[in-house]
């Protein structure tokens, strides 16, 4: 994605955020948004029309209102409008990406990637769960994956933080400790 176009999604994304807030209906529109760009994504032929520049806006416009009127919500509705108006539907992907970063960052949830061996029973699961939350003060959705190359214990991905507890990890870095004797 552009800088120009990520910028853009940015910026419809934040307005839609303040307007859907004060109307309750950030969560409704995080899933319209979502469920817009999974049809698009999975009927090729509806995106080829949508970015078409010999379409014109108007009937992009009755295509996008035929298909999703009453099925998303009105706001969500009316920025289809809107991109489509403004010859923009190509943020419509980047707007649901962007909003989506935004929203969960109003409910303090973070994504993180728990890498391990072997799984960990659920006991376990929920007690790294439970004291990442505290720690961070916020809730963790945590992806599981195995990866055998570790050969036993975990290791935790949050954005750009990473903290290894594999045998592996241990490994190198008494590798590491020994080679630079």
């Amino acid at each position: 994605m552009t800088r120009n176009v990520s910028a853009a999604a940015t910026n419809y994304a934040e307005a839609l955020m303040q307007l859907a807030a004060e109307s309750s209906t950030d969560k409704t529109v995080l899933e319209d948004l979502q469920r817009v760009a999974e049809v698009i994504r999975l009927t090729p032929e509806f995106e080829v029309i949508l970015r078409h520049p010999g379409i014109k806006p108007s009937e992009k416009k009755q295509l996008l209102i035929s298909t999703f009127s009453n099925k998303i919500n009105d706001l969500t509705l009316r920025l289809l409008e809107l991109l489509s108006d403004r010859r923009r539907l190509d943020l419509v992907t980047p707007i649901s990406v962007a909003y989506e970063t935004l929203w969960r960052e109003k409910q303090n949830i973070l994504d993180g990637t728990l890498y391990y061996a072997e799984k960990p029973d659920s006991r376990i699961l929920s007690e790294i769960k439970s004291r990442l939350k505290e720690t961070l003060g916020k809730t963790l959705e945590l992806k599981e994956k195995e990866d055998k190359s570790l050969i036993g214990g975990y290791v935790l991905r949050i954005g750009d933080q990473i903290i290894d507890g594999s045998l592996k990890g241990r490994l190198q870095s008494i590798e590491k400790q020994l080679l630079s004797v």
